[in-house]
């Protein structure tokens, strides 16, 4: 029998001090069983970065078709497709063929350098691409804010992120690499 999901529960408050975007969201996660808490927590955190009233949560790691979060106009087309983690160049290329922008966020500190090297010359060249890099100093502590319903306080400005819960408080900082 396959394992399923795991359902997360998240209602944030998010003040980005940086486009001056201030909203209340109630999502629904599925962690998929090959996802870690890390993975998860760093959807949660490209979401609050790129949040806009239309972003939503996709099926993710479940489908090759889709990102991990996207941004959809009224009539279905993709506005801005949000990838996580360091995609090859054939995915780039297909959701820049699909979508007005393209955001990834790499999470992984040597990894993400050595994947941007290789792959600078065709994200530099391709302007609907934007890389991001969500920098944790120790990912154990932002797992600490995971828990199945979880009630986040969220403000970006400049690089920075504070996420707080009623115990805790953790900086992220967020770098614009491309």
């Amino acid at each position: 029998m396959a394992i399923g999901a795991t359902i997360y529960k998240a209602n944030l408050n998010l003040s980005n001090l940086n486009s001056h975007h201030y909203a209340d969201y109630n999502l629904t996660i599925a962690k998929h069983p090959s996802e870690n808490e890390t993975r998860l927590m760093c959807r949660l955190i490209a979401f609050l970065h790129a949040a806009h009233e239309d972003l939503e949560l996709t099926k993710g790691i479940s489908s090759v078709d889709e990102p991990d979060l996207w941004q959809r106009d009224l009539t279905g087309n993709i506005v801005h497709w949000v990838e996580l983690g360091m995609p090859d160049e054939k995915r780039i290329r297909q959701a820049s063929g699909k979508a007005q922008q393209v955001s990834i966020y790499t999470y992984h500190d040597n990894k993400a350098d050595i994947w941007l090297d290789k792959n600078r010359v065709a994200l530099t060249a391709n302007k609907k691409v934007k890389v991001f890099h969500i920098n944790v100093k120790n990912d154990d502590a932002i797992e600490q804010l995971l828990f199945k319903t979880m009630n986040l306080g969220c403000i970006i400005e400049e690089d920075q992120m504070h996420l707080s819960d009623e115990k805790q408080h953790m900086s992220v900082q967020i770098t614009q690499s491309l």
